[in-house]
């Protein structure tokens, strides 16, 4: 501070204060260590949001009197303006530093204050006063910019940003690195309003103003690289999002700073996700692991990045099948974002969600709408019923709901979701096209496929729009509309679609993927209600040999496919072979997932219509039964799936009936009686004379 002083660069009232801000720290640090004899979790006040008139708070993170922490303010006070001069003299401009005493009350002090603190609320308030005292303070516009993307609240965010950055081009010129930051926030906004190409078209901006003023290896052009490939991956582009990503990574990596560095972590978390995205989850296991290694020595344990890996791992894991690991991964990164932020955190929702997620793969509906619900109370509280974050929460619902056969029930929260999203969004995103596509799964649940096919289309005209024709999302609606299709009996319009969705996929993903294996999954369904039975075998035989690639033996999607294959053999009426394989399809499912699920149920009815077949009838109604007692407990009496399981086993009693009254006009006609007829005579508890 001395030397800054004798040279001229911070002024002397200036240097007093930074002395003073040094001394409070201190203090603060070597008091609180003395209490805890260690340093503790959770002492950094920019980590954990709280209010300075908190005294149990306080009492409990810092070990501090009242009077003692209220030097914190000033700390901040001293800070943020020696932050923001220091910024500005790094990129060249002394001016600001130099003339600065370091003392700022100010509306805009307090409101950044108050966004370090993650009070946003506080903080928009201070932004408001310091707009109306300096209505071209571009920094002010920025910030609030900024608190309205993270509000939700897209359109005042772009409005705001909007504005900041005709300031700064107007006062800086075009080639500027605070242009720069500006057209690189605007990109973030737009992408959060679904309108990539814009996104794409700000970030470009912001990545060659970069590149023009500091060249290649620079953080800003990294910053520029990752925006870029996170747009591409929505777009479906995920090659080029890998290339933008892995150009940051390099930078980063072998220019900048080395293995051990939170912007080479965020690279690794960042293609991880992208080869999450490419269904590849051997490879977006590993780097998602590197990030994970990386913030365990920077951060330790508790700490939001390290949740943040944690969670990309349990979606990793999810996808994969491994259930358990996945709730071990994402449990981990909740516990650690409780700790950090509480409750009432976006974060913990984003948990929540997740775990609402896995527990309804695992079949467990009602914790999966335990965790659902909690996530929308977070929502609630932090935002209000209007938010996209809601919008989310209530699609979630819905998906849980359809899955509990509730489908009024589901069909309200998706509209709901639909609703929010179109009023936030407008038509043309693909949040909205989600919602649509989710209702259309609904209304084919509820056997109207007309609303169906209508809610699909809408969906596929939006993701046509927003993506063109080779997308992997267009091709999940193409799968959809085909099964429609199939269900009102279209056989040729369905496999026209089916072909489509898998002519992407094979382009989009090559051969060995799951996308690929559902798609000849899907097209073995159809080939099989057209009678085509051997190509349903070659193509269902097709999706079961990639998905062995992919997953290995023990995998819920296995037993989907043994389980249609076990169909199609039954429709061939081999049904030796039709049991073969629905016995491989329970093993697996109640190996994953226990006794009481829906995919445990599916086979129990397949395996009874199958034992029907072969008129075992004693071993159908066992395993009729064991449906019925699944669908019971999961969706009580009035589900249609209890209701199908009555009517089968109202058949199997008849046909057992049918033969104690063959049997008995046998035995009154005192017929022979073949060793087998006997058996099963007796099997039916009659009496051979």
């Amino acid at each position: 501070m001395d030397k800054l002083n004798m040279l001229g660069v911070v002024a002397d009232s200036a240097a007093d204060k930074l002395e003073d801000w040094m001394s409070i720290a201190l203090f603060m640090r070597l008091k609180t260590y003395s209490y805890y004899q260690a340093q503790q979790h959770m002492m950094n006040p920019l980590i954990k949001p709280f209010g300075f008139d908190d005294p149990d708070l306080i009492k409990k993170q810092f070990a501090l009197e009242q009077e003692a922490l209220q030097k914190i303010k000033k700390i901040y006070c001293i800070f943020i303006p020696f932050h923001q001069a220091i910024q500005e003299f790094l990129i060249g401009d002394e001016n600001r530093l130099k003339s600065s005493d370091l003392e700022d009350n100010s509306p805009e002090t307090q409101g950044n204050i108050a966004r370090r603190l993650f009070q946003y609320k506080k903080a928009e308030e201070w932004y408001l006063l310091a707009e109306k005292d300096k209505p071209n303070n571009a920094k002010v516009l920025n910030a609030l910019g900024i608190i309205y993307l993270e509000q939700g609240n897209l359109d005042r965010a772009v409005e705001y940003g909007s504005k900041a950055l005709a300031i700064n081009r107007d006062q800086y010129g075009e080639n500027h690195p605070i242009v720069a930051r500006d057209f690189s926030n605007l990109g973030l906004i737009y992408k959060a309003q679904g309108n990539l190409d814009k996104a794409t078209e700000y970030n470009i901006k912001a990545l060659t103003i970069g590149l023009k003023v500091f060249g290649e290896n620079h953080p800003s052009v990294i910053r520029d690289y990752n925006n870029l490939g996170l747009i591409c991956k929505i777009k479906g582009n995920l090659n080029r999002a890998a290339d933008y990503t892995a150009k940051a990574l390099k930078i980063s990596l072998l220019k900048l700073y080395g293995e051990n560095h939170p912007t080479v972590a965020i690279c690794y978390n960042n293609l991880g996700t992208i080869y999450y995205a490419q269904g590849n989850l051997g490879k977006a296991a590993e780097y998602s692991n590197k990030a994970l290694a990386i913030n365990l020595k920077l951060y330790g344990e508790n700490h939001p990045r390290v949740a943040i890996c944690y969670s990309n791992l349990g979606k990793t894991y999810q996808a994969q099948g491994n259930l358990g690991k996945a709730e071990e991964y994402t449990n981990k990164a909740l516990a650690i974002d409780l700790k950090h932020f509480g409750e009432n955190h976006p974060r913990v929702a984003i948990d929540y969600s997740s775990l609402g997620q896995i527990s309804q793969d695992q079949g467990s509906l009602d914790k999966a709408l335990e965790h659902y619900n909690k996530a929308v109370a977070i929502n609630l509280k932090l935002f209000r019923e209007h938010h996209p974050e809601m919008a989310d929460c209530y699609s979630n619902l819905g998906t849980i709901y359809r899955d509990q056969g509730k489908l009024d029930k589901a069909i309200d929260y998706s509209t709901k979701a639909l609703s929010m999203d179109f009023k936030w969004f407008g038509e043309n995103h693909p949040k909205v096209a989600r919602d649509y596509s989710n209702l259309g799964q609904i209304y084919q649940d509820q056997g109207n496929t007309q609303k169906a096919a209508e809610h699909s289309t809408k969906a596929l005209t939006i993701y046509l729009k927003l993506y063109g024709e080779n997308h992997p999302t267009v091709a999940i609606c193409y799968n959809n509309l085909g099964l429609i299709y199939q269900a009102q009996g279209n056989l040729d319009k369905a496999t026209e679609y089916c072909i489509k969705a898998l002519a992407i996929d094979l382009e989009f993903y090559g051969v060995n993927h799951p996308t690929v294996a559902r798609d000849y999954n899907n097209l073995g369904t159809i080939y099989q209600d057209q009678g085509y039975l051997d190509k349903a075998v070659e193509y269902n035989t097709t999706a079961l040999t990639i998905d062995l690639k992919v997953y290995g033996k023990n995998h819920p999607v296995i037993a989907r496919d043994y389980n249609n294959l076990g169909a199609i053999y039954h429709n061939k009426s081999n049904l030796e072979k039709a049991a073969e394989y629905s016995n491989k399809a329970l093993t697996i499912d109640l190996k994953l997932y226990g006794e009481n699920h829906p995919a445990v149920a599916r086979d129990y009815i397949n395996l009874g219509m199958i034992y029907k077949g072969q008129r075992n009838l004693e071993l159908a109604t066992e395993y009729v039964s064991k449906f019925i007692d699944i669908n019971l407990k999961l969706y009580g009496r009035d589900h249609p799936d209890v209701i199908k399981g009555y009517n089968t086993l109202q058949a199997i009693y008849q046909s057992q009936e049918n033969l104690r009254v063959a049997a008995l006009d046998i035995l009154n006609e005192r017929a022979m009686l073949t060793s087998c007829l006997k058996k099963q005579i007796n099997q039916m508890g009659l009496h051979v004379v």
